[in-house]
């Protein structure tokens, strides 16, 4: 990457670390009791943590260029097999049930990775919105309307609504876990050659792989790596609502997808940082609690991520064409004066 995207990546964190504290200035003017920093620690198991795994896998994905929409149905099909091998107790032991749901999250990445490599002409978005149909449909087919629960009570309370005091704070331990990955992504992606094959290969695919890059492995793993994080952050959320259905994590994959971008992240692929990721999943946690206490409204919530969404990735789109403006109007200036 050259020295402007970084320098561009730069300032876009600084901004994000601005939108949050406005936003939480915001919010805690409005509503001083309600809205505090214990209060909204707590909050990121719901709004935070299971979204944050799947933001890390849809990152890589979206570094690459590809997308995958899928995410939230891998997490289902993975939550779903667990409960039913577990069996509430009766079937095999949960330790197994955990391998098993990670497992079948890494089974579903392949494919994903496998049909994206082999059928190039095909876009990734139709790709895994068909495989997204199959996933869920799978998780259908086994439960039914039925739900699936009864874990061991280490899970459901312990990792899904347990504290550890901190510097007087009381921290959610999903969310230590997810602070506790956070860093290590960051090494391997900022930090080492591997990391930087997958933003060369994001960058410009057919330059990669004359240079001697296997793209195709590169993006079978990825995308791998994302089936496992996803069926990371359903195991999270399934400790904290209690029980699995075919139907949880609906629409995650679009809060994922939202995060990554948010967090400077670019469709077009070769851009993503792990900072910017953790700071737009503080600034969304910050912006939908708030939203909920005020409006206590989902439709209210969706439209204004919404909002920010479309005013984020037009953002660096309007800089781009100032600049091109600029060097325009600076070139006619340089022709009337030669002449």
């Amino acid at each position: 990457m050259s020295k402007n995207p970084l320098r561009a990546l730069l300032k876009w964190e600084w901004l994000l670390v601005g939108l949050i504290i406005v936003t939480y200035l915001i919010f805690h003017g409005a509503m001083p009791d309600n809205y505090t920093i214990p209060k909204l620690l707590n909050q990121t198991r719901v709004y935070m943590v299971d979204v944050g795994f799947m933001a890390l896998g849809m990152m890589l994905i979206l570094v690459l260029g590809d997308i995958d929409i899928s995410v939230a149905s891998i997490a289902s099909l993975s939550c779903t097999i667990m409960g039913v091998s577990y069996a509430g107790g009766n079937g095999v032991t949960f330790p197994i049930a955990l391998m098993l749901a990670v497992l079948v999250g890494a089974v579903c990445g392949f494919i994903n990775g496998m049909i994206v490599t082999r059928f190039k002409e095909l876009f990734p978005m139709i790709i895994t919105l068909a495989t997204s149909t199959l996933f869920r449909g799978t998780a259908y087919i086994i439960l039914k309307d039925q739900s699936s629960g009864s874990f061991p009570s280490w899970y459901t309370t312990s990792l899904g609504y347990g504290m550890l005091n901190v510097a007087g704070l009381e921290i959610p331990i999903m969310l230590i876990c997810l602070l506790v990955v956070i860093p290590i992504f960051f090494v391997w992606i900022h930090k080492t050659a591997s990391g930087r094959r997958i933003f060369a290969t994001g960058t410009n695919i057919v330059t990669s792989r004359y240079s001697g890059l296997t793209t195709d492995r590169i993006k079978v793993s990825m995308f791998v790596l994302n089936g496992i994080m996803a069926a990371i952050g359903g195991i999270f959320l399934t400790a904290r609502t209690g029980s699995v259905k075919y139907t949880m994590a609906t629409g995650y994959e679009m809060q994922a997808i939202a995060a990554a971008v948010l967090g400077g992240a670019s469709t077009a692929g070769g851009k993503g940082s792990v900072i910017g990721l953790l700071l737009a999943l503080v600034l969304l946690t910050c912006l939908k609690n708030g939203l909920m206490l005020m409006y206590n409204d989902s439709f209210v919530l969706n439209l204004a991520i919404g909002v920010l969404l479309i005013a984020i990735v037009l953002l660096p789109n309007m800089s781009r064409m100032l600049q091109s403006y600029r060097q325009v109007q600076k070139r006619r200036a340089d022709v009337v004066k030669v002449s």
